[in-house]
């Protein structure tokens, strides 16, 4: 008799844990049947966003790894009469530097542990010259180019002309003390008498207020323009 409660006692635990893991279930399809498409939409939107920044995160990567800071050249006169000159810069330390004249590349050399280089003889071509650098890494690719640097190379001399006074000249003593010296030379030139700076407008027409002396009077006119190419003109006048 006693065994038979036991059995029913045991029996009726069977079917309630039963009942309860049922009723688990049941809820467990109801919420995969209510929720379940929302869950994996929203599953697969996680995975893609995930996988979206690791592709972007890579893109990134690649390309800070494929940049190149160009390099900065150090400004230089506008205008030369010589036919080398020395071109410098900065750039990311140890880095090859790569230097153009008139997009054609003409020398190479390394910047220093502290990204300075030169290049001491940088050829011209006679006229207009652009100089631009390019830095360049281990796989020979290069940055774009630098700021550019234009510089005109000449060796002709200016032209000169001293149309007032005449050479030869004579004055009398009774003649204003001063003496307007004038002439002519290429727009932009600059004009010297006896050292002193003359006046010269933007057609290159000169003047300058000389100072008679008594008896000879030297005057020395020069002329140089940007290149620092130069032409010299002599007159002699006398004071009596």
């Amino acid at each position: 008799m006693a065994k038979s409660r036991l059995s029913n006692n045991l029996e009726r635990k069977a079917i309630h844990n039963f009942l309860i893991v049922l009723f688990g279930f049941i809820i467990i399809i109801v919420l995969l049947v209510v929720f379940g498409n929302k869950l994996l939409v929203d599953f697969s939107l996680l995975t893609m966003k995930l996988d979206k920044n690791n592709t972007t995160d890579a893109s990134a990567t690649s390309q800070n790894e494929t940049f190149i800071v160009p390099p900065s050249l150090n400004q230089i006169a506008n205008a030369t009469n010589s036919a080398q000159i020395a071109v410098s810069g900065v750039a990311q330390k140890n880095q090859t530097v790569n230097l153009y004249l008139n997009n054609q590349m003409t020398d190479t050399t390394s910047a220093d542990s502290q990204g300075k280089f030169s290049f001491s003889a940088v050829s011209l071509q006679q006229g207009q010259n652009t100089i631009t650098a390019r830095a360049a890494n281990n796989n020979n690719k290069e940055s774009s180019d630098s700021n550019a640097l234009s510089i005109v190379y000449s060796k002709s001399a200016p032209s000169l002309s001293i149309t007032q006074p005449n050479d030869g000249q004579t004055f009398t003593k009774n003649t204003s003390p001063t003496l307007s010296i004038q002439g002519k030379t290429d727009p932009n030139d600059q004009v010297t008498v006896n050292g002193a700076w003359a006046i010269v407008d933007d057609q290159g027409n000169y003047n300058y207020l000389y100072t008679l002396q008594n008896g000879s009077n030297d005057i020395k006119v020069v002329a140089t323009d940007q290149a620092g190419n130069q032409t010299t003109k002599e007159i002699h006048i006398t004071v009596q």
